[in-house]
């Protein structure tokens, strides 16, 4: 328990009591019933008053006071008073010395009962404000003084800051519980010495915050940037090195709030903003909140848009280059509502992928394409439709069956369907995308490996697992820099290793004819791109469709 805590723990203890007053309280209380007991017939009558002064004692003055009242109660209604008044009948002394007696029972019974009840109070009390684990203040302690000195208007200024321990989790995982808790309660006590005259708090196990009053946000930051140089070297706990990472985030009254809840909640919000940017300390800043808070409203958009059927699908025709028919399409999403473009799709995909509903979309796209192939093939129109997917899907065990279920409802032929998959997928857990590959193939669907030549990979890929893949795609920077004549040779290479290991090569992002004329020059089977066509909906791409047959 760290210094600070001690005193508060002792301050709570304490019962702020007047004794002089008590004392002179209990005498009289005595004096009082033995009086009326005297005045309404002797020890027989009115005795059960004495229990007052007998409980006030034992709370005031403990059990050893409330046992020198209970003698002193006991004389005073003993050998002197009288058991009849009217009679002069005195007690023996048996019955008084039994009396003391009770008294004494009684008053050693209430006073462990008051003492438990004290330590009951007091450990709860602790347990409000003091983090068990490490023993310093907790995060209820760090609110209460926040808010206390934000409202008493002491202070011209309070700088907070929040230091989080980056990986401790880590150090949980792999070394042990005990080795990370440790390391936590090192964290904690540099920074109580580095920190002389600010208060230190472990506000959760990971996270540790500090007030300092009447010091700027610049002065903090400085002192919080020369706190986690301090941490830099490995602590040794139980003679096992650790080495600890240290994040650090500043807030400051009144100049980013005067609020004590709301300054809390902007404290969390620039700690979020300091592993955001990456940096090792941070200031809290109102403009990086506001792209947060546009981040997590197109979040809410994006669920919103999942539940409501607000997407739709545009498809940009793969041509091939030798007789410049359509031989299939990309099916590309899109927002129904105009107003969502100014969210891009790609960065709408990289949110649902952070936000875990990817695979909600990816299967929005499945089922939609074999219901719009469908309805192309009720019409006679037979169009091979290739879709992105990401990792999220492969990991997922259901995945492939829920693509056989789409399939069979709607009367797809799987030799019409391709998935294209990107290096990265591959990366990131190749034994189960493989095995997952494996199974789509066997249904009948085509994959292609999109994004080719963009990873330090990709001659790998095409000589362990060419026999998955049907086509390769070259990614839009190879093809936009296809005029300079190494890289021209570059793609080439690229378009004759495809065909030597029996696959076709699709070039994404085709837009000029020079890139046109050299991709046949170079035996390119199919491009995709702006020149030809951009995504279309269904029913433009099916007036494209009968504009090539005429």
């Amino acid at each position: 328990m760290n210094k600070k805590l001690q005193v508060l723990v002792a301050d709570l203890g304490k019962d702020t009591y007047n004794y002089p007053l008590s004392i002179v309280f209990i005498i009289f209380s005595i004096f009082l019933t033995t009086l009326i007991a005297f005045m309404t017939g002797g020890s027989n009558s009115s005795l059960h008053l004495l229990y007052i002064p007998l409980f006030f004692s034992v709370l005031v003055f403990g059990i050893k006071g409330g046992i020198i009242t209970a003698v002193v109660a006991g004389l005073a209604v003993g050998p002197y008073l009288p058991i009849n008044s009217a009679n002069n009948i005195m007690q023996p002394p048996a019955m008084w010395l039994f009396r003391i007696g009770i008294f004494i029972v009684i008053v050693v019974f209430v006073g462990s009962l008051i003492e438990l009840i004290k330590k009951t109070e007091e450990l709860e009390k602790r347990k409000a404000y003091e983090d068990l684990r490490t023993g310093y203040y907790n995060f209820n302690k760090f609110k209460l003084d926040l808010w206390t000195m934000v409202s008493s208007c002491k202070y011209q200024e309070i700088s907070v800051i929040m230091f989080e321990f980056q990986n401790i989790d880590m150090i949980k995982r792999y070394v042990d519980v005990e080795t990370s808790q440790k390391s936590f309660v090192e964290l904690l006590d540099k920074a109580e010495k580095y920190y002389e005259d600010g208060t230190i708090y472990a506000a959760t196990s990971k996270k540790i915050t500090v007030i300092l009053p009447e010091w700027d946000a610049w002065e903090a930051a400085k002192s919080a940037k020369d706190f986690i140089a301090t941490t830099k070297n490995p602590v040794y706990i139980d003679n096992f090195p650790i080495s600890i990472v240290v994040k650090g985030a500043v807030i400051n009254y009144p100049k980013h709030e005067t609020d004590g809840d709301r300054l809390i909640v902007k404290l969390d919000k620039a700690i979020e903003q300091c592993l955001r940017c990456h940096s090792e300390v941070v200031i809290y800043d109102d403009i990086i909140e506001i792209e947060q808070e546009k981040y997590y409203s197109g979040l809410v958009s994006l669920y919103h848009s999942l539940q409501n059927d607000m997407f739709t699908l545009a498809y940009q025709p793969k041509i091939d280059l030798k007789n410049n028919s359509v031989i299939g399409v990309e099916a590309l999403l899109r927002w129904k509502d105009k107003d969502k473009k100014s969210m891009s799709i790609s960065e709408l995909i990289r949110r649902a992928e952070e936000a875990g509903f990817i695979n909600q979309i990816t299967r929005w796209v499945i089922k939609n394409t074999a219901m719009q192939m469908k309805r192309w093939d009720e019409k006679g129109i037979i169009m091979p439709v290739s879709i992105n997917l990401s990792a999220k899907e492969l990991s997922d065990d259901t995945f492939v069956e829920y693509v056989r279920e789409c399939l069979d409802e709607y009367g797809v032929n799987p030799n019409n369907l391709e998935f294209e998959l990107t290096e990265r997928i591959i990366i990131l857990d190749e034994k189960n995308a493989l095995e997952q590959f494996r199974k789509l193939k066997k249904m009948g669907i085509k994959m292609s490996l999109d994004d080719y030549g963009s990873g330090f990979n990709s001659a790998k890929y095409l000589m362990e697992y060419g026999e998955i893949f049907d086509y390769l795609k070259i990614e839009k920077k190879l093809i936009d820099k296809i005029t300079n004549e190494k890289n021209f040779a570059i793609i080439k290479c690229m378009i004759n290793a495809t065909h030597m290991f029996g696959m076709k090569l699709v070039a994404e992002g085709v837009e000029t004819i020079s890139q046109v004329e050299l991709l046949k020059s170079a035996d390119c089977d199919y491009i995709q791109g702006f020149y030809y066509s951009k995504p279309l909906f269904a029913e433009e791409l099916e007036q494209f469709l009968q504009k090539q047959n005429l």
